[in-house]
């Protein structure tokens, strides 16, 4: 039996303090992981700064954009955060905000590295009204086990439900290929980061991506 066939995908409770706990430990996990993040974070990259931002992504007040993939035990075993034109935005969470302050400071580079991230929204690859994938995340003892496909499933069949693209953003090769082949998105390009590392734009375009 496949793996995914035992995994059951699912809007995170995150008024569910364990079960948030469990979210929070798996994002920041995988933040840590992503080329982006990295390069985003810069020389002020710890591992308090990367719970900070998992805390922030996962705020208790947040109600729409994250789905969890959960075993057949229970277990949650991957998160995904994306965002939809309709999504409500939450105020984060004060002491989470002068938190944030105290990590960040005022650092010229990293303001000067989040400006440069937001560019290739702006120009190429903004699509409006699209599904954007901003990360998924899969336990590393879960991976390469069809637990990707299961979590972010969910997400383009609700971009196909509503006719508007998919798109998902990558800094590793391998990923890029993986979405190509588990969805048969279509690679819209890349653009490189000022340390030299690239992130990858793929779309799943309205009623499908290539044939498979």
């Amino acid at each position: 039996m496949r793996p995914s066939e035992n995994l059951t995908t699912r809007a995170i409770r995150l008024d569910d303090p364990q079960e948030r706990a469990r979210a929070v430990e798996l994002l920041a996990q995988g933040i840590a992981d992503i080329p982006h993040f990295k390069w985003l974070m810069g020389e002020l990259m710890s591992t308090q700064l990367v719970r900070w931002l998992a805390e922030v992504t996962l705020s208790p007040a947040r109600t729409d954009g994250v789905h969890g993939t959960f075993t057949d035990s229970g277990e949650l075993c991957a998160v995904v955060v994306w965002s939809a034109s309709d999504h409500t935005a939450c105020a984060p969470d004060p002491d989470l905000v002068a938190r944030g302050v105290e990590l960040f400071g005022h650092d010229v580079g990293f303001m000067e590295r989040y400006r440069q991230s937001q560019e290739p929204d702006v120009g190429t690859w903004s699509v409006p009204g699209a599904l954007s994938v901003s990360v998924a995340t899969v336990a590393p003892e879960y991976r390469r086990r069809g637990v990707l496909r299961a979590a972010v499933e969910p997400v383009i069949a609700e971009s196909l439900r509503r006719d508007v693209p998919g798109v998902l953003r990558t800094g590793t090769r391998d990923l890029a290929d993986a979405y190509v082949r588990l969805f048969s998105a279509v690679e819209l390009g890349n653009y490189k980061l000022s340390d030299g590392s690239t992130v990858w734009v793929l779309e799943v375009p309205p009623g499908g991506g290539r044939a498979a």
